[in-house]
């Protein structure tokens, strides 16, 4: 049986999910200085630092994960002909979910942020992996 149609369908779908999740960033990118400081009491980090640093960091960081996700939005457009930049960028985020883990235990990040953050940003990436790999890639015309 051939699944790489569906193969293709998957990655497309998943490509587009998991960007679509990314774009929500945008909204702390342009929220209030006063949204940004509930929402980081409600998480419970206390209260949000004073200083331009703080703000840059927190809007940056949220322009980033939303250019990430229109990043995947426009590789799902052809997951064939995208496909090595794909998986480049799965294998990225597989370590950068790594990494985050152990950026958020070392920053004092609360547990549940931990656990919701970077295994689930490193799943992304092995799942992005495996459908690739099932992907038929484009035959070179040459």
């Amino acid at each position: 049986m051939n699944n790489r149609p569906q193969a293709a369908r998957v990655l497309r779908w998943s490509l587009r999910s998991f960007g679509s999740v990314d774009l929500l960033a945008m909204a702390a990118a342009a929220m209030p200085d006063e949204w940004l400081r509930t929402g980081h009491a409600l998480c419970g980090l206390g209260e949000f630092p004073e200083g331009p640093l703080p703000v840059y960091l927190a809007r940056s960081a949220s322009m980033l994960y939303a250019f990430h996700g229109a990043v995947l939005w426009c590789l799902s457009m052809d997951v064939r002909r995208y496909r090595p930049v794909i998986r480049f960028i799965a294998a990225g985020t597989v370590l950068f979910g790594a990494v985050l883990v152990l950026v958020d235990l070392s920053s004092g990040i609360p547990l549940w942020w931990t656990l919701m953050e970077g295994p689930v940003f490193a799943a992304t990436g092995l799942w992005a992996l495996f459908w690739t790999s099932r992907l038929n890639p484009l035959e070179d015309p040459h």
